[in-house]
């Protein structure tokens, strides 16, 4: 019979070997057009990119993922050429696990207007996002704050302003 302390240390051993796998865990995200219909969209399917960022202090990090882009064309969003009059008066709202929302201009998403990336991460420096940020996290390079760098985003949804 293993002893408590035994017990304990096998579960830590455990917990540090399945947690990586789990933070991987969610392979795919919700987007809803503007049909209301929800599409799961599988990440793996999509090409990987990777951005380097600097905070404050000018630490570099490297976040990996795939472009919020991919992920709205995969789910039959019209980007591109299909982005001019009304159009261009859609919003992607981006919703936390706890409910924080950001909204993107989705001209700001189509390589036809910025080259700016805006990423779904799912790794940081190499490893999966910790569980205070991920699985997913929507990181925006290019703004001076973070504060549009939604942590554990769930669901795209897109929006028609009137």
């Amino acid at each position: 019979m293993m002893s408590r302390n035994a017990q304990v240390a096998a579960l830590l051993v455990l917990c540090t070997v399945v947690a990586p796998a789990a933070a991987r865990a969610q392979q795919s995200i919700d987007v809803v057009g503007l049909d209301g219909k929800k599409t799961t969209v599988l990440l793996s399917v999509l090409e990987r990119k990777s951005v380097v960022t600097a905070d404050a202090a000018g630490i570099k990090t490297t976040h990996e993922g795939v472009l919020v882009r991919d992920v709205l064309m995969k789910a039959g969003v019209p980007m591109g050429d299909a982005l001019r009059g009304k159009a261009l008066a859609r919003v992607v709202i981006a919703t936390a696990v706890d409910g924080y929302q950001v909204a993107y201009a989705i001209a700001e998403l189509d390589p036809g207007f910025t080259d700016n990336v805006v990423l779904i991460a799912d790794t940081r420096n190499g490893k999966p996002l910790l569980a205070d940020s991920g699985p997913l996290q929507i990181v925006v390079p290019q703004d001076k704050r973070a504060a549009r760098w939604v942590r554990q985003v769930t669901t795209l949804e897109v929006r028609q302003l009137p």
